[in-house]
């Protein structure tokens, strides 16, 4: 087989028509091109033809994937599935994950810690919280724990779940004032565990702010 014709298409990035024996085989990036040295008149048989096809594969998942991080960090999962959804598969998926993981462009560890910072500075919400919504990304226990360790303490909570309440207070208005006694403390704690609040500290808020 040979390289009968390469034609550059219309686009934004350049891509390449590769034509082996008169019938189009595939599009190529001009890395790949570049990387291959492929040029009209060249032998080519079908392990090189597959072995092309898999990085321009791997070339444009890699494309994907950095794009998809150039917005914000990522976790490893959420890369994983942007990959699927663009019609990857999981195994090819967990090459590329990989790959950007040693050239340190996704890590999770430093993706949980900017998570934890930036929901603490922008929401009152208590660890549980975090917790789920980390997990739901893909974070392990062992390295959400650890993160929590090192930017969340137990006055930070305290502090974060105060605010939080006498927000919820002053939003309630008179509302909330006609409650009796009771009814204001078991409200006002169920709202507090439910923003992720250990129970502990949502008692000890509630016995607090309602004195």
């Amino acid at each position: 087989m040979y390289i009968t014709k390469i034609l550059r298409k219309k686009a934004r990035q350049p891509v390449y028509a590769v034509y082996v024996d008169g019938s189009l085989a595939f599009e190529l990036s001009d890395e790949v091109l570049l990387k291959f040295g492929l040029k009209t008149g060249d032998k080519i048989d079908e392990q090189a033809v597959e072995r092309i096809s898999t990085s321009e594969a791997f070339h444009r998942a890699q494309t994907f994937a950095i794009n998809y991080i150039s917005y914000r960090p990522r976790s490893s999962k959420e890369v994983l599935d942007h990959l699927r959804k663009k019609g990857f598969s999981p195994d090819f998926g967990r090459k590329i994950v990989q790959h950007l993981q040693k050239q340190g462009l996704v890590n999770d560890v430093e993706f949980s810690r900017m998570f934890v910072r930036d929901r603490l500075k922008k929401k009152q919400v208590g660890k549980a919280w975090i917790r789920r919504a980390l997990y739901e990304k893909g974070v392990s226990s062992h390295i959400v724990e650890k993160t929590f360790k090192e930017y969340v303490s137990d006055d930070d909570q305290e502090l974060a779940a105060h605010q939080l309440a006498e927000k919820r207070l002053r939003l309630a208005g008179g509302s909330f004032e006609k409650l009796d006694e009771n009814r204001k403390r078991k409200r006002l704690f169920n709202y507090l565990l439910r923003r992720g609040f250990s129970s502990e500290v949502a008692l000890k808020t509630v016995r607090t702010v309602l004195s």
